[in-house]
């Protein structure tokens, strides 16, 4: 199964990187972004992810392939890391419009990490997200 971890790969591409997970962990769009901030601003929320384990954001994620995991245990252990940052407790996870919610994210990440190849280096700019490539090589 391909999922989306955490990488340091083409750190500094963009002035504003910073990568504070630990690689190749699983990661997670944060349930909560800042309001009316732009996606350049001092905070990063808009242009990053957090990791399932470390709970730390990265700007830089990678398309990798995990053998052992199936979509019900990556459920699961994003379900966990999302209970252990306190956005979440198992009573919420119980409830049918958070279940939901936590199953229609879960698609949303095996659906994105399916559309690249393994290996492909992303970022994350707002809602988008995409191929991460040199500042300067759009041009190209």
């Amino acid at each position: 199964m391909n999922v989306l971890v955490a990488t340091s790969l083409t750190q500094g591409w963009r002035d504003n990187d910073f990568c504070w997970t630990v690689e190749d962990e699983l990661v997670v769009f944060s349930p909560l972004d800042c309001e009316g901030g732009s996606i350049d601003d001092g905070c990063g929320c808009r242009r990053s992810m957090a990791g399932v384990a470390s709970h730390r954001a990265t700007t830089t994620i990678k398309v990798a392939h995990r053998e052992q995991l199936d979509p019900n245990t990556y459920f699961t252990l994003i379900c966990e890391g999302l209970r252990d940052q306190g956005y979440v407790t198992r009573e919420l996870m119980t409830n049918r419009d958070v279940n939901a919610w936590l199953h229609g994210l879960t698609d949303d990440l095996m659906h994105l990490a399916a559309g690249f190849g393994v290996g492909t280096v992303l970022e994350r700019r707002g809602d988008i997200v995409m191929v991460r490539r040199p500042l300067g090589a759009e041009a190209r």
